[in-house]
């Protein structure tokens, strides 16, 4: 049956098997006011890319990551509490921000509406980017250059992100970032940030490699890169950080053989389910009692024993600390701005996304660049916890209305949907494999889409200055013809890595073609 016939009835096959579950879960699970109603609608949005995905390294393939990030961030806790009858939603305890009992409250509209003009946004930019696309055959990296700026990239994150994150800033209370940066000159600090955002670069250069050679040693180096990411994201207790090996390994195996990866998969379930749990234990009875990364380093087989005894404690009981899923839940984080915004607190007109004018203005130039810490002043804004040294993500959505109400939140939604829509269509990887095509949309799926929970001008500034140094790499870098679903590198020209092989016996001994389930 040809996809186009198969999609819809797909579509309709999957949200009559949800709205099932919801059914069981609302007779068995006893919650007083289960958003039984909100879940099946937000759930036919958060599936649409059923109906048009094209391969899972298509236009489409950032939708709908997207699209399962939302329902993330806006639904998986509402589903839990129906089958558990608990209300793990993280809503502060005030009388005035209780989700009301009608089938849709405020915030549930915002957040269905939000997503609407996501999915439409990104739609009609695929739409345009997919009619204008360039029928050039784009450039990639030879194999020496993505070896040899991977591993300097790499190395050289990995020991700056280490070191500004134990030494230089040992804990995240404001005090001692100031103390941080009273330390080193603003020359240093510029150079300390850039190096670092090499680190996510220099992974997923070492990750391609990997991916379209499968060279033994490569595997091995992919190995330690996620282990060590995962040890120096305990440390500092960044779970994101820890995480972000196995996500950027496991995004690029998707993404260059339209495939899922098994193992990479079961590797991040496994941390969610066992790994995960020790971090919270680490972040309650190491980290919140004022204990500095420093002396983490320095003791560190005495603070993992101390980590394994309190797990257990810390992740039961009544006051256990939350799930993955209830982290990032952050559907109260729009309860709370929809119920306050306008009626006690002032909306912000633009104030905490300024960063983002001045993402290219270093601070070696502008000394006294002001930074606007959000999570920290959303928590101060709305009075929800007394330590100045809170950070709560507000969301994209949330930030967005917080700043301009419901004209911010759906113009802004659509223009996210839209940037990332044209990324899709301009850097489909089911048409060309190449370097900076898996660069530019592995560095979006991981700023705009991962990281959807956090404040939007340290996602956009990150990704606007990475997107600058891409370019710059592709520039200097880019000298081979990539390898194309329909067409193969010609000419005498440097090998480029994994390029197709003329041999039929490529796929059997190296592996080596983009697309073996098509190229046949």
């Amino acid at each position: 049956m040809p996809r186009a016939t198969y999609r819809l009835p797909l579509y309709f096959l999957v949200n009559v098997a949800f709205a099932t579950l919801v059914a069981v879960a609302l007779g068995g699970g006893g919650l007083p006011n289960p958003r039984w109603f909100y879940l099946i609608l937000l759930f036919a949005l958060c599936s649409t890319p059923i109906i048009d995905l094209d391969g899972l390294n298509g236009r489409y393939t950032l939708l709908a990551l997207f699209m399962f990030v939302y329902f993330i961030s806006f639904g998986a806790v509402d589903l839990t509490d129906m089958f558990t009858g608990l209300d793990a939603s993280g809503l502060p305890d005030l009388p005035s921000m209780q989700t009301t009992s009608n089938l849709l409250d405020g915030a549930e509209i915002l957040i269905l509406v939000g997503g609407v003009m996501l999915v439409v946004g990104y739609r009609i930019a695929v739409f345009v980017g997919s009619a204008r696309r360039s029928r050039r055959v784009p450039l990639d990296w030879s194999r020496s250059a993505i070896l040899i700026l991977g591993l300097i990239f790499w190395i050289a994150g990995t020991i700056a992100t280490y070191r500004w994150n134990v030494y230089i800033i040992p804990d995240t209370t404001n005090e001692a970032y100031r103390k941080g940066l009273a330390s080193i000159s603003q020359a240093v600090t510029t150079v300390y940030l850039l190096v670092q955002m090499c680190q996510p670069l220099g992974v997923l250069l070492l990750a391609y490699a990997w991916s379209v050679t499968r060279r033994t040693y490569l595997l091995a180096l992919v190995i330690v890169m996620v282990v060590l990411q995962i040890f120096i994201g305990f440390v500092i207790d960044v779970k994101g950080l820890a995480m972000l090996g196995i996500i950027l390994v496991a995004v690029t195996r998707i993404l260059i053989d339209g495939r899922l990866p098994k193992v990479w998969l079961a590797a991040g379930l496994v941390f969610v389910v066992f790994v995960y749990p020790y971090f919270t234990a680490y972040r309650t009875a190491i980290h919140g009692a004022g204990i500095s990364r420093t002396a983490v380093v320095e003791h560190f087989g005495e603070i993992l024993q101390k980590t394994i005894a309190a797990k257990d404690q810390v992740n039961s009981g009544k006051e256990r600390a939350q799930t993955f899923l209830e982290r990032s839940n952050v559907k109260a984080s729009v309860e709370i701005f929809v119920l306050k915004t306008g009626h006690g607190v002032e909306f912000q007109s633009g104030h905490t996304l300024s960063p983002i004018l001045q993402a290219f203005v270093p601070k070696i130039l502008w000394p006294d660049k002001p930074r606007i810490p959000t999570g920290q002043l959303f928590n101060k804004q709305f009075h929800l916890y007394d330590s100045d040294d809170v950070f709560i993500s507000p969301s994209h959505l949330g930030e967005l209305y917080w700043n301009f109400g419901w004209p911010g939140a759906v113009l802004g939604m659509a223009l996210i949907g839209s940037i990332c829509g044209w990324i899709g269509a301009r850097f489909n990887l089911s048409e060309f494999r190449s370097v900076t095509r898996i660069l530019v949309t592995v560095i979006t799926i991981k700023q705009l889409i991962v990281v959807f929970e956090s404040s939007i001008d340290d996602c956009y500034v990150t990704w606007l200055r990475s997107l600058a140094c891409i370019g710059i790499l592709h520039l200097a870098f880019a000298r081979v013809p990539a390898v194309g679903r329909f067409l193969r590198p010609t000419g005498n020209v440097p090998k480029a890595i994994g390029a197709a092989s003329q041999s039929p016996s490529a796929d059997r001994d190296g592996g080596e073609r983009f697309f073996p389930h098509l190229m046949t």
